[in-house]
């Protein structure tokens, strides 16, 4: 299918979508680059070098994270299910815009950490709510490439603080205004998406979940070509009424349920290895791994800005062809790349001398294009297809809190990597990319073994992957016989227990 208007509106409602995480690329970038300005680093008292310092640095980054796993496990599902998957969105964005201020006018290192708490609530509770309503909107034959815009603006997000940060280096008449520019453009983009997020139709499968069956045909009529909509919204009336008859619809659906678990299962290891690849690491603490190869806070603010923007042009070999070779491939094919790089990089460093604390310029060159390298690999799998993946994977019933627990274990992770990477490197030094090389070989077996592909495939289908063919196969009954009811969710209702009872007599 061409570029129709109403594919286009998909579209524009995607990018709109994924300006959160536009917002999430930024606000985890900020604190890293502000570890290279010199005016941030001094009125917070903080060193770069001194090791007494390490713990505090890395819990500007763990209770930022800390506050978005709170957030996101037990504030997101809820608002997500009881007023729509809008409305996290737009109170997330409101808190971020907050947490701008308090960090740009925080007079020390208490200030500024409780700005970072803020901030992560604001996350927290608008990241989980992003992929599921974009998931939901959008047609499988495009779901991969729309929920690469996710991954593609975060590193929008990351490229935008990196060269905020590289251009008010460069003018040190700012004064503390250097490192203030930079948090308080924070602010920016979460206002822009208060204003537009209610302009996005509301996702029709929570719609016909609340009972809105017409209200959702109309959003499907905005997002959908006319002969695609009755067929589709007939699926999902007859999938979210099997659920209602035939699960508890509640937490513990996630662990009784041996099909759901199992899923959960998945979803909490591509989320958490996510975050174990390296990538994490690079996130987080470049400006430090850099600066043990270059002495200029510049170029190293350079490097970081040059990363974000061909993570950009990366990302969108995931838009190409997600939904040509699959999530599966995806994976596996970016794990291996990734462990390759680690291996050469470290082997690079650790096999060529160091002049005064430095590398020679050809060797940092050298080490600098291997994790560009790293970023290539990264950023089309386990960046955005573990978004990709874990948003498709679970039933309408349990969707929203289970994607928020395992999304959320990114952030788990990322506390963990937070508080272990700085110590860890000024004893390791590169030699800590080896772990990172192993942990990658063992999730590409992982995938390997456990993943199935769900590229192409509606969502109410996933479920057959995963031990659920015989829901699969009833509610697609329901909806071919009962198609002239026209959504009519009573009598499917009816048609769906009458079904059931018969089974049992059986």
């Amino acid at each position: 299918m061409g570029l129709t208007q109403k594919r286009f509106f998909t579209y524009a409602c995607g990018v709109c979508i994924s300006f959160v995480m536009f917002i999430n690329g930024y606000d985890a970038s900020v604190f890293n680059n502000l570890q290279g300005l010199s005016s941030f680093m001094n009125y917070m008292g903080l060193s770069a070098t001194d090791p007494g310092d390490q713990d505090m640095i890395g819990a500007m980054t763990s209770v930022y994270l800390a506050a978005s796993i709170v957030a996101g496990i037990l504030f997101s599902p809820p608002i997500c299910h009881f007023f729509g998957r809008r409305m996290p969105i737009f109170v997330g964005c409101l808190l971020v815009i907050v947490a701008s201020f308090i960090q740009t006018f925080s007079t020390n290192v208490a200030g500024f950490m409780g700005g970072r708490v803020v901030l992560g609530l604001g996350q927290g509770i608008a990241l989980s709510a992003g992929p599921i309503l974009m998931g939901e909107l959008c047609s499988p034959d495009i779901r991969g490439r729309m929920l690469s815009f996710w991954q593609l603006m975060y590193s929008v997000g990351a490229l935008v603080t990196s060269y905020t940060a590289y251009g008010v280096k460069l003018n040190s008449s700012l004064g503390l205004w250097q490192w203030k520019i930079v948090t308080l453009v924070q602010a920016v983009i979460p206002f822009a998406t208060c204003c537009l997020i209610f302009f996005v139709p509301e996702s029709p499968r929570w719609l016909v979940q609340k009972g809105n069956v017409e209200k959702a045909r109309r959003t499907l009529m905005r997002v959908r070509e006319e002969e695609e909509v009755e067929p589709e919204l007939q699926t999902i009336v007859a999938a979210i009424e099997w659920e209602k008859n035939n699960s508890t619809n509640s937490l513990k659906e996630l662990w009784i349920d041996k099909s759901i678990r199992h899923r959960v299962f998945r979803g909490l290891l591509i989320n958490f290895g996510q975050q174990l690849t390296g990538q994490s690491m690079m996130n987080s603490y470049s400006t430090k791994v850099y600066q043990a190869v270059f002495n200029s806070d510049s170029t190293v603010l350079l490097i970081n800005a040059l990363t974000y923007t061909f993570g950009i042009i990366f990302t969108l070999t995931c838009t190409l062809f997600s939904d040509r070779i699959g999530r599966r491939k995806m994976l596996i094919i970016a794990g291996i790349g990734q462990a390759t790089m680690l291996l050469i990089a470290a082997t690079v460093y650790i096999a060529t001398p160091t002049i005064d604390g430095t590398k020679t310029l050809g060797v940092g060159v050298a080490i600098v294009l291997v994790m560009f390298l790293f970023t290539f690999f990264y950023k089309p799998g386990w960046g955005a297809t573990v978004w990709i993946y874990t948003s498709e994977i679970f039933p309408m019933s349990v969707r929203g809190t289970a994607f928020a627990i395992c999304s959320n274990t990114q952030s788990i992770a990322g506390v963990v990597m937070s508080q272990a990477f700085p110590p860890m490197f000024v004893a390791m030094g590169f030699k800590s990319f080896y772990v990172w090389m192993g942990v990658n070989i063992i999730l590409v077996i992982c995938v390997y073994l456990w993943f199935p592909e769900t590229k192409g495939l509606a969502l109410e289908d996933i479920d057959a992957l995963f031990g659920g063919s015989k829901k699969t196969e009833e509610v697609h009954h329901i909806a071919e016989e009962h198609k002239h009811i026209g959504g009519d969710v009573e009598k499917i209702h009816e048609m769906s227990v009458s079904s059931r009872e018969d089974e049992k007599k059986m």
